[in-house]
Order: C-alpha cells, then sequence, then structure tokens
C-alpha cells in the first residue's frame, strides 16, 4: 500500500470552515486506500475528539501546536526578510521543516493542502500534489476592491500579487496542483500541471428532510462568520437589502465564531438573529423561506452554496458565487447583484412560494450529479495513480 504524507495548515477536525471540512473528507477518502501520516499546524488544544476520530481512520499523525504569537513573529520576519505571501510565512515554522526533512524520503507522495503548506515540501524530489483548491491570489486582487474592512483592503492589495508570484512557481514545481474553479485553471494556463476536480458535497444532505416550522419565514446566510468575505456578504445584505424586505420576514446569520459586528447586528436590526455554532445548522436551513450567498468578496467554491442546494433549498446568490458551481439562474438557483432586485425576489417568494418550488429538486440533482464525494474519489484517485506511475 503506498504511503502519503498529508500536509494541513489547520486541525482537520472539528470539520468547521471550507478548508477544514474538505480536509476532513480528503482524509476520509485517502485513508481507505493509502497509509496516511498528516503533518498539522494548531494554535489551539487538540481536542481528544481529533485523536478519535484520526485513529478510526487509522492514520498517523504529528501535531505541532504554536502559541498564537508565534505565528504573527513569522509574518513580521517575512515581511522584512523574503517576498513571500504572508500567509505562507505565517504557518512556516522551522521545526515543522526538520521534521519534514527527516521523513519526507519514506513517503511515496507528499500531498501539501493549500498555497500555506507548499513551502514544506515544493523543492523535495518526491511525486507530489498541491491541492490548491482556489487561487488565493486572484480572490485577493478582486477582494480589495469591495471589502468593507479596512484591514483587510491593505492586505489584499500587498498578498495579491504575492500570492500569484508563489502560487506560479508551485504549479511549474509540483506535479499537480488541483483546483476547484475551471476559470482559475485557465488562467494559470498550465494544462500538464493543473487538473479540476470537483468539490463534494456529503451525500447524507441528499436526503436530508428535517424541518422547523418557526424557520418558515426566515432569510437564512450560512458560514464561518469569522471569515472576511462571509462578514462581507452579512454587512452588504443587512444594509442594502433588509431595508426592502417585507417586515414579517426575519434574516438570520448561522455559523460558528461570529466576530463582534456580526454579534451586533441585532441590536441595529430588529429582525436579524445571529445564532453562533449550532449542534445542526442544516434544520434552519432547510427550514427557512430561502438562503442567501450575496457574496462581495472572495472566491472559488462556496462549500456553503452547495451544501443549501444538496438540502433542496432556494439559493440567491451573487453572480461572484455562482460563476465556479456551473449551475443555471432561474432552474438551479437565482442569480441577482442589485440589492432591492434581491428583495424584491426573496419578497416575491414569500407571497408565491410554490412558484419557485420547482429550484428546489432541480439544486439537488445538479448536486447529486456534479458535487459529491464519490465523485470526487474517483477523480481523485485517477490523478493520484498518473503522478504515481
Amino acid at each position: 500500500m503506498s504511503k502519503i504524507l498529508f500536509l494541513s495548515s489547520r486541525l482537520p477536525y472539528p470539520p468547521i470552515g471550507g478548508d477544514r471540512l474538505k480536509n476532513y473528507w480528503l482524509l476520509k477518502i485517502l485513508s481507505k486506500h493509502f497509509k496516511v501520516h498528516l503533518v498539522s499546524i494548531t494554535d489551539k488544544e487538540v481536542p481528544k475528539e481529533f485523536h478519535e476520530w484520526a485513529n478510526g481512520l487509522g492514520i498517523s499523525y504529528k501535531i505541532f501546536q504554536k502559541r498564537q504569537e508565534l505565528f504573527y513573529t513569522n509574518t513580521l520576519k517575512g515581511l522584512i526578510t523574503n517576498r513571500l505571501p504572508l500567509q505562507v510565512n505565517y504557518y512556516y515554522f522551522n521545526d515543522i521543516q526538520n521534521y519534514v526533512d527527516k521523513i519526507y524520503k519514506d513517503f511515496d507522495l507528499l500531498f501539501a493542502t493549500l498555497i500555506r503548506t507548499a513551502k514544506y515540501v515544493v523543492n523535495k524530489e518526491k511525486p507530489k500534489i498541491l491541492d490548491m483548491a482556489d487561487s488565493i491570489g486572484l480572490n485577493y486582487l478582486k477582494s480589495g476592491k469591495k471589502t468593507f474592512s479596512i484591514f483587510w483592503k491593505i492586505l489584499y492589495s500587498i498578498e495579491g500579487n504575492r500570492l500569484i508570484n508563489f502560487e506560479k512557481y508551485c504549479i511549474n514545481q509540483f506535479n499537480k496542483t488541483l483546483f476547484f474553479n475551471k476559470e482559475e485553471l485557465a488562467y494559470f494556463n498550465l494544462p500538464e500541471k493543473t487538473e479540476w476536480i470537483p468539490h463534494g458535497v456529503n451525500e447524507n444532505l441528499l436526503i436530508y428532510e428535517n424541518q422547523d416550522f418557526k424557520y418558515k419565514n426566515y432569510v437564512a446566510f450560512f458560514g464561518k462568520m469569522d471569515y472576511q468575505p462571509n462578514i462581507d456578504a452579512v454587512l452588504w445584505f443587512t444594509k442594502n437589502v433588509i431595508p426592502y424586505l417585507n417586515k414579517n420576514l426575519k434574516f438570520v446569520v448561522v455559523g460558528a465564531y461570529p466576530t463582534k459586528i456580526i454579534q451586533d447586528l441585532p441590536k441595529k436590526f430588529r429582525n436579524v438573529e445571529v445564532t453562533g455554532f449550532v449542534d445542526d445548522p442544516y434544520l434552519i436551513l432547510k427550514s427557512s423561506l430561502c438562503v442567501v450567498a450575496p457574496m462581495q468578496t472572495g472566491g472559488g467554491i462556496q462549500n456553503k452554496i452547495l451544501e443549501c442546494m444538496a438540502l433542496g433549498t432556494i439559493n440567491i446568490v451573487s453572480s461572484l458565487a455562482a460563476k465556479p458551481i456551473g449551475a443555471e439562474h432561474g432552474k438551479h438557483f437565482l442569480v441577482c447583484d442589485d440589492p432591492k432586485e434581491m428583495a424584491d425576489i426573496i419578497n416575491k417568494i414569500y407571497k408565491k412560494p410554490k412558484d419557485f418550488e420547482h429550484l428546489k429538486q432541480n439544486a439537488r440533482d445538479f448536486i447529486k450529479n456534479n458535487y459529491t464525494w464519490t465523485i470526487y474519489e474517483k477523480r481523485l484517485l485517477e490523478i493520484i495513480d498518473a503522478v504515481l506511475k
């Protein structure tokens, strides 16, 4: 059985947030076919549930627990000493590099996830795959124009070009680099070095039917709420769309780690609720009148939209969020960028919900045919097999 050295910048368990969720499923898939050794970084205590989960999969692991201030020190050092992206410096530690240097020759394949971990193995003479997922560089260059945060506006302007340059370098060094977004794949224009792979969705969501009647007049947003693009989307919606909504409707923000600016929204808007972490967010999403993803910043495939489509909900998304998915406006979801028009659509759904019922099953069918972990697994194994040959 082939051995894989797997690098992640954050613990894949608990699977909260897009990168953790993807790596959670990726490790489940890889552990079925290979011997996997995980190297991961965290600034928190490692929960006992992680050990139970990893041991259950049969993977070995080495977790490097670091104090938060060390990440910031790394970033400041990198800002002065090199031209690498700040987030590559942020996650780069010499003891982790020394550990990788000692063990990498024992593995048949090196598997780095996100651009953040690429530096550890980019120059190793071994078959290697970079699961870039999305080009953060391209996303940053776009997001700098629209974010509400001055801090992130500055950061995006510094990081964008650094990331693009490092991403190009890594693509040339790795045997294969994996992308979720076909548009980003085309941008780098290196077909021999890059592969498109579909994002996966938990297939249990395709048969999920639990509902709570009290949420029937709610408009929901779903996402990890310390992630700046999610913050930008919620602030845009509350500022620009809520004033035009039917007064019987409520807006609920569903997701872990809400920042203070998000937690304070119910004080400013009587019809806004913020849940924070909930054990079963899908109950609220499935029960709501519709789900919105009015993304203004960020990019790539939005896992939250795929999950909500799998649930069979009515989804209203911005064109930025819609494009990478490849679904059809009016058939699988509704695409809208104008706030008044978005409010009008939501009000129409409230008044005549049956006119939009077709979107629910169409969305589910689209995910079933294009974005399941079963489809992802088949494609991933094909790519790994080709690299190892």
